[in-house]
């Protein structure tokens, strides 16, 4: 019998033989990545995604990942990873509380004519490309602020987008088999500590 190191099942190790190896498959990884300030109001919205779904049970082939502002580590956190979702927020033009959904792909098309909040976000994608750490497909969830003012909080508008961004993600991971269908609808309730908040 042979061990394949760092392999767990039900948080032990376990033992196959080298046949059982030949026809291991390396499981799908996922990672959700938060940016954004959350001491600059409705910026930090995508930290409270990440905390909010940090109460579910999203299995352990998913990681939830809060960089807030530091935005050029993010390549760090796609390395080895299947699928990527990054949630954050950014001012577009919608009303606030309004969330939008682009792929990579649009994302290079689109940035030219948003706001230069992107482009940080684009420039270390590009650069996890160059690297050959890119995940295979890459989500963005963006989330329009509707209050941007130095304090912790959201606005009325953008804390029901929270819920929405959890649904959101949630169905994103099912559709790409991360997530069984029976756990995409968000919990009753999730408790934000940082903002002593239920919602």
């Amino acid at each position: 019998m042979s061990r394949i190191p760092g392999t767990k099942a039900g948080g032990s190790r376990f033992f196959v033989s080298g046949r059982t190896c030949e026809r291991m498959v390396r499981l799908k990884n996922a990672v959700i990545v938060s940016l954004g300030n959350v001491t600059s109001g409705d910026m930090g919205a995508g930290s409270y995604v990440i905390e909010a779904l940090s109460q579910e049970n999203l299995g352990m082939n998913v990681d939830l990942a809060d960089i807030g502002s530091e935005v050029f580590n993010l390549e760090v956190h796609l390395y080895q990873q299947d699928y990527a979702i990054l949630v954050y927020a950014l001012a577009r033009g919608y009303p606030g509380g309004h969330i939008s959904q682009l792929a990579y792909q649009e994302l290079c098309h689109v940035r030219q004519g948003c706001s230069c909040g992107m482009r940080p976000v684009y420039e270390r994608l590009r650069l996890a490309e160059r690297f050959g750490i890119m995940p295979s497909e890459v989500t963005l969830v963006v989330i329009e602020p509707r209050v941007v003012c130095h304090r912790l909080g959201l606005s009325k508008e953008v804390r029901p987008a929270i819920r929405k961004a959890v649904r959101l993600i949630k169905k994103n991971l099912e559709q790409r088999g991360f997530l069984s269908s029976s756990r995409v609808t968000p919990l009753v309730r999730y408790r934000l500590e940082l903002l002593q908040m239920t919602i």
